[in-house]
């Protein structure tokens, strides 16, 4: 089974929590009610920090915008 690539500056706890839902999905293993709720509490906690520490980030806009004038 593959296994996620060395990235730098991501958390080893992230990584390892990303690994275990990797494997888990792999072999057909659904995830809980309460598993995607926590999961999604912890992503919108995530996004937060993200968004306080470097604002709101608008690129996608700048970036249909490039990809359409480069046809």
């Amino acid at each position: 089974m593959t296994t996620i690539e060395q990235v730098p500056g991501i958390d080893p706890k992230a990584k390892a929590e990303l690994q275990e839902a990797c494997d888990r999905l792999a072999i057909g293993v659904q995830t809980s009610p309460d598993e995607k709720r926590e999961a999604l509490a912890n992503l919108n906690k995530r996004r937060e920090e993200i968004r306080k520490r470097v604002g709101v980030q608008n690129i996608a806009v700048d970036l249909v915008r490039q990809s359409r004038d480069n046809r």
